[in-house]
């Protein structure tokens, strides 16, 4: 593990690991809106660091993740509009013939 100072959003300086880490599973949580839209989300990790700190009530180590978070949306037709500025025969900027 490598020793690095990380600043966090809250301005505080700490001491830090970066811990390696080996993806077991990343799956989509799925959402079904009232509308019928589905919405689909998923987290996808890109480091984790581990820092000096610990948990007061727990005694455990406190981490900090870096993630990108992923958004597929699958909308009824009916809740579907134009994009503004679209010509009615096109979809997406794309001529439907």
């Amino acid at each position: 593990m490598k020793k690095l100072k990380v600043r966090l959003p809250n301005g505080r300086e700490i001491e830090a690991m970066d811990v390696d880490f080996e993806t077991i599973k990343e799956d989509w949580n799925e959402y079904k809106l009232e509308d019928g839209t589905v919405l689909k989300f998923k987290t996808i990790v890109s480091s984790i660091i581990r820092t000096e700190d610990y948990d007061p009530m727990t005694g455990d180590p406190v981490y900090h993740v870096r993630s990108t978070n992923i958004l597929r949306v699958k909308v009824p037709e009916e809740l579907k509009r134009l994009p503004s500025g679209a010509k009615p025969g096109e979809k997406g900027g794309v001529e439907v013939v």
